[in-house]
């Protein structure tokens, strides 16, 4: 007979929740893209809904972030270990790099919003040299590990079968 794990009776919802947070940070931080790209072409009318945008994605990253720590231990002790790590090693080792790019990414959002809390792109412009690539470098980790995450799911998302 096996313990229980650290939230193992909500590892479904935990994990439902996480993705349904992932669409939302996703989309955000999307539209915020598209917002950002605009202000290379001279366009800054939507600046507000840009910075809504970006909190949004803030938020919505965190949100995502404590529900993929919340179900971890039961990831961790009944598929990573029983069935990742002796039959697919490279599914764990994608794994850990998605992560640690998710923490990078993290960093660099933080870094966007106290970046974006003290300029106007209208009227600040040569900001937007570090706030463009910042922007863009986070949506293409955050797609990156929405796919992977994905991938990962569908070889192995739950305990039974």
């Amino acid at each position: 007979m096996q313990g229980k794990v650290f939230l193992e009776n909500w590892y479904e919802v935990l994990v439902i929740a996480h993705l349904v947070g992932v669409f939302v940070l996703v989309g955000s931080l999307s539209h915020n893209l598209l917002f950002v790209l605009g202000y290379l072409r001279g366009r800054f009318a939507r600046e507000k809904r840009e910075h809504f945008h970006l909190k949004v994605a803030f938020w919505a990253y965190l949100a995502v972030y404590v529900l993929g720590t919340l179900s971890y231990p039961a990831y961790g002790v009944r598929i990573r270990h029983p069935y990742f790590d002796p039959e697919l090693p490279w599914a764990t080792g994608l794994f850990e790099v998605k992560e640690h790019w998710g923490a990078m990414a993290l960093a660099m959002l933080f870094v966007c919003v106290m970046l974006r809390r003290t300029f106007q792109p209208s009227r600040e412009r040569a900001k937007l040299a570090l706030y463009v690539p910042l922007c863009l470098l986070v949506n293409v980790i955050v797609w990156y590990k929405t796919i992977v995450g994905c991938y990962l799911t569908m070889l192995k998302g739950t305990f039974g079968s």
